[in-house]
Parts: structure tokens; sequence; C-alpha cells
């Protein structure tokens, strides 16, 4: 990439701090790659005491595959490319004796944390529901970020919920502390702590680092802006790399007014704007400069392109969700044909993945390849996988692994030794574990008990599989009204919001389900077997990003948070209303701001073409609500947007 003159002045700013606020599509990767090239070739900088901070290990490894091309493999080994809590985890491995840990010290995920808790609250009495649990789970964490340890964090306990929830805290440092284990904060909290009050630690580390550089400096939080500065001392030679229009993880401790502190903090600091687009046309960059106006920045930027101007935005408004998924599908499905696209340079971008359901059942009922990132797909919920694995049974009774995992979905009383049986039966002869239930030999192991258990659940399959031809749109609710599903559901949950939503989920399911094996006036009706193999072939649990390694023909299905740092020929930023984008919370809250740069990000991500739709009615618990569009429709240039 041949670099501009901001670019330029960037790269070779070395001996002062730096500040670099890189605009959506400005090239901020390729001025990373080329200051560390610089610093090492022309200024002479010892890798080893470069250190480049990022927040995900892709985007390391993209730093180091790109620094391959320029710099040896030995040179490229010296520079440490790290996530923070990578760089924090190097400083704990280091210092482990004065943090009073043993070096074999271990890490608790979150899942392991609520259950700590919840072990801890039921020592203690307490009620264990699962939101008091994420409450406190969130309260400790907060603390940390703050760096305030549970004695600290006592004198700033304010309202009744802190003064419970120090309680709990002091009770969960206590025996991680004891049982040698550190928590994901931890790795933040202890190594700015240690530098914070041990001078002789930070005299070592500070020495060990030579420069500094930060990538996504707007997602970083108070915690991690200590580290950062205790790392660099008085020496002060760092860049930062980031944008404030941005920052849309406050739920993570980040906020703008991280880049305030670098102006207050170090009076000297460079500030470089780097404004020019390479990404995206000039309609899509006039619309989002426009939107992100409305907010008010000490840092303001204008992106421009040099690309062409570019076609207007398209807009939207649907009836109901049903009806915006169609319409998105069809807009993609004609826009594609029309300018030979294919389906990977199509997004569509959402608030809250909940929206994806609705789209992503559409787009498996029109046979359209799509992956759905950030780990979640509707179809992979558990409560549905249990309804998928009934249905493979019924159609298939061969399908060993469906039968297991319904086997005692609800219980029926088949063991773990009964189980054991069947397998090594099934196995001698050669057979399915559905046709080892069914065999007279076999049967002749079991107690009569567990017979008549096994025989009542493999003639009933058998009797739904006789409505395979004549009735198959009444199987899957018959399903759920003869192993009493919802009631099963309410038996295993207390969270009474936990219940209703997969309740919900089912209800959804089951209707969508009844309508692709119906068919309407557009598609024709589809077999239950073929539905199956949809899903088998939809690959619905692949992440996003090995997708887009591998270069599949997928329509691209992600929250916008997720979208970040990404780009695509054709966005479509869907469910535009008040409520939804922006958020209720973030409404009641007042904090629309982050809303509207979230929003700045979803538009940024579209190369040559944005769509943009919302409903004027939603179903929410049963009910149809009306809905008012989204304030940021009005905030775009009249001019720019052409209503479909």
């Amino acid at each position: 990439m041949i670099l501009n003159e901001i670019q330029k002045k960037a790269i070779h700013i070395i001996n002062d701090p730096c500040l670099i606020l890189a605009g959506a599509g400005s090239g901020k990767t390729s001025v990373i790659i080329n200051k560390l090239i610089t610093l090492i070739q022309i200024y002479q900088y010892d890798p080893k005491k470069i250190i480049v901070v990022t927040f995900t290990n892709r985007a390391a490894k993209e730093i180091e595959s790109r620094l391959l091309k320029i710099l040896t493999v030995k040179q490229i080994q010296d520079i440490l490319v790290s996530t923070f809590h990578s760089l924090g985890l190097k400083i704990i491995r280091n210092e482990y004796k004065i943090l009073g840990l043993k070096s074999n010290f271990t890490l608790f995920d979150e899942y392991d944390q609520l259950n700590l808790l919840k072990n801890i609250i039921y020592t203690s009495k307490n009620d264990s529901n699962l939101f008091f649990l994420k409450q406190l789970l969130h309260q400790i964490s907060y603390w940390k970020n703050k760096l305030l340890n549970p004695s600290i964090a006592r004198k700033f306990a304010i309202n009744p919920l802190e003064k419970k929830c120090i309680f709990f805290y002091e009770q969960y440092d206590n025996f991680l502390k004891r049982h040698n284990i550190l928590d994901f904060n931890d790795l933040i909290f202890l190594p700015t702590i240690l530098l914070k009050n041990n001078i002789d630690a930070r005299l070592r580390w500070q020495e060990k680092v030579q420069y500094l550089l930060v990538d996504e400096y707007q997602d970083i939080n108070m915690s991690q802006y200590k580290l950062i500065k205790l790392l660099c001392g008085h020496n002060s030679n760092f860049t930062v790399v980031g944008d404030d229009d941005q920052s849309i993880y406050s739920w993570r401790g980040a906020q703008p007014d991280i880049f305030y502190l670098l102006k207050d903090d170090f009076p000297h600091l460079n500030i470089l704007k780097m404004e020019q687009n390479y990404r995206s046309s000039g309609c899509i960059l006039n619309a989002a400069n426009i939107l992100i106006s409305n907010n008010s920045n000490v840092f303001n930027k204008k992106l421009f392109s040099q690309l062409d101007y570019g076609n207007r935005i398209y807009a939207s408004m649907c009836v109901n969700e049903v009806n915006e998924a169609q319409k998105i599908i069809k807009y993609i499905c004609t826009h594609k044909n029309n300018n030979n696209l294919r389906y990977h340079d199509y997004a569509i971008l959402y608030r809250s993945n909940s929206q994806a359901k609705i789209v992503e059942s559409e787009l498996i009922f029109q046979n359209i390849p799509y992956c759905i990132h950030s780990g979640f797909s509707f179809f992979n919920l558990s409560e549905i996988k249990n309804l998928l694995a009934y249905l493979r049974l019924i159609v298939n009774q061969n399908d060993d692994l469906a039968f297991l995992r319904i086997i005692n979905t609800p219980n029926r009383r088949i063991g773990l030794v009964t189980l054991s049986k069947l397998k090594l039966f099934a196995k001698i002869q050669k057979i399915s574990l559905f046709e080892a239930s069914l065999n007279k030999k076999m049967q002749l192991q079991l107690k009569k008990n567990t017979t008549l258990y096994l025989n009542n659940f493999t003639l009933w399959i058998i009797k739904l599989s006789s409505l395979l031809i004549d009735n198959p749109k009444i199987i899957l609710k018959q399903v759920i009204q003869d192993i009493n599903y919802f009631q099963w559901i309410k038996q295993n949950d207390k969270d009474l919001n936990m219940i209703n939503r997969k309740i919900q989920e089912v209800i959804f399911f089951s209707d969508w389900l009844q309508k692709t094996l119906s068919g309407d006036h557009l598609n024709s009706p589809i077999c239950l077997e073929d539905i199956l193999i949809r899903f088998t072939c939809g690959e619905l649990n692949d992440s996003f990003r090995d997708n887009v390694k591998d270069k599949s023909n997928k329509l691209q299905l992600m929250t916008i948070h997720a979208s970040k740092g990404l780009e695509f020929s054709v966005v479509c930023i869907i469910g535009l209303e008040e409520g939804t984008l922006p958020h209720q919370k973030s409404i009641i809250d007042k904090n629309v701001k982050e809303e509207r740069r979230l929003m700045y990000v979803g538009i940024t991500r579209a190369k040559k073409q944005l769509f943009l739709s919302f409903c004027k009615t939603k179903k929410k618990f049963g009910a149809l609500i009306n809905l008012q569009p989204s304030r940021f429709l009005f905030e775009l240039p009249k001019e720019e947007l052409y209503w479909i």
C-alpha cells in the first residue's frame, strides 16, 4: 500500500507520544505494520524491546503474517505481539512470587466463576438464582477493572446491593488465593497493581519496553490504560491507534473519555487524524459523517474518499419481521444476479442475536447458503437441538447420536448401565441402538421395568414415524405434547425470564417448521427429511471468521458489534426501530451516543451499497406491538436515501 502524507508522518513520530485517530477504512493496520518496520530498520530499535498490544489473537496473527513479507522470522519472533490479557499473563508468569502465587496457578472461566459463586452463596444460605449470580459476577469484574481489592472496594460500597456483593467478593477472593487460581480480570488487575505498588518491578518492566504500540485504543478500559501508563513511564515512547467514533464496548468498561486522558497525562502528545477512507463509496461516507456529527466529540473527523461517489442508500419500511426478511433476501438475490457478486459479498447486520432467527429460517426455506457469527444460531440452542434429535430419530431410527441425546430428555429411567449394555450388544450385532432396544435377546439382559421403559419409547417413535407420509405437519407438536416438553423446561431452569425465552423459542420453531412443511404461494412444501438434510449441510455452528478464511460462498449474518473490523461489498442493516437500534435500555439510560456510534460502525462496513430497513409492527411475547422508525434514519441525509 502506498502511504498518504498523514500516514507517512505517523510512522516517523518516534520520540514523543502519538495518538493516531484512524477513521473507519483508513488503513490503520498498514500504518502499524510500517511503523514497526520503520522502528527496526531505520531507527534501529531492538525488536525484543518493542511491544504491540491488540485486542484479538486474530489481529495479532494478522500483524505477524504481514510482517513476514519484510522482516526476518527472528525479528518477528522477538517482537511481543499480544493481546492485553496475554501481556498481563506474561508479567504474572515472570513475577508470580512477588504476587504471592505458585508457578502452577490456573485460570477460571466464566462458567467456573458462576459455579464458585453459586457454592459460596449456597454455603451462606442465601438465594443463588442466576440473575443475582450474574449481577454479583458483573460487580466483582467492575471492582477489579477499577483496581479495587475487597478491602478497598468495601470503602466505596454505598447501596445495599454493593454491600451484599462485598461480602461474597471477600469470600470469592479468599478462595482464589487459597487455591492458587486467577480469573480473567486478574490478568490485568494483578500486573497493574504490581507495577503501581512495586517500584523494582515497575522499573524492571519499563526497561523491557523501548517502544509500545497499542491497536484499537478505543476499546480499552481504565485498568488497561493505567497498565499502559505504568509500562511507558516517563519514556513516553508510544503510539496508540484508535477511533473514538467506533467506541462501542461500554459494557466492557470502554469509554471515548479514554482519549481525553491522553491529552491531560501527556502534554506533548502528537495527534494525527487519518480521514482518507479506502473502503467505501462517497455516498456511504457522507451518510456516516452526517450521522456521527450528531455526537459531540473533542476530536472531530470527516471521512473522505477518492473512490466513486456510488449509489444512493436503499431504505425500506416493512410490515413485520417476516416481511423484512423476505424483502432483504429478495433484494440480495436480485442485486447479486445483476452485479455478478457472490453470497459472501453480502452481510446482514442486526443489534442483537435474537433478530437473526427469522432471517435464518427464511434463508433455510429458500436454500440460500449462509453462516452466522458470534457462536449463536437459533437452531443450535439446546432446547431446539433436542427437538431436532427427536425428528432425526423419527425419520431414521439408525441415528445413534439422536437416540443418545433424547433417550433421557426428559428422563425415562434408562440408566448408564442399560446404555452400556445396549452399546455393547449393538456393536457385537452390528445394529443400531434403536434396533438393539427392540431385540428380544437384548431385553433378556435387562430388568423387567427397564424393558418396559425402552418399549414405550421405541414403539412411540415407530408410531410417530408412521405419520411421515400422511401427516408430517403434526409430528413436532405431537412430540412436544407427548413428552410434556414445556413442563420439563420449567423443571430444569429456575430463572423465569430464561424459561419464558426457551418456551417462546420452541413455539417459534414449531410454527416455522409447520409453515415450511406446508409451503406458501411462493414456496413449495419441503418434506421433513429434506429439512433435516439442510440442517446437516448448513454447518450452522461454523464460526464466521473461519468461513471468511476459507472464502466459502455464504451470506454473512452477525451483530453489528461482531462486524467491527470487517468489510463487505453490500451491507444490510435490519431492525432500525426505536427500542431496537437505538436499544431501549440506551434510551432509558440516556446513552444513545454509543448506539449512534454502533450505527456508524455498521454503515462503514459497506463498500459499495447499503440497505436499511425497519418494521412497523413486531410480535413480542405473542402480542403485536406498533413501532417507530429509528431516529438514526432521520439523521441521515434525505437526498442519499432511496426508499423502496
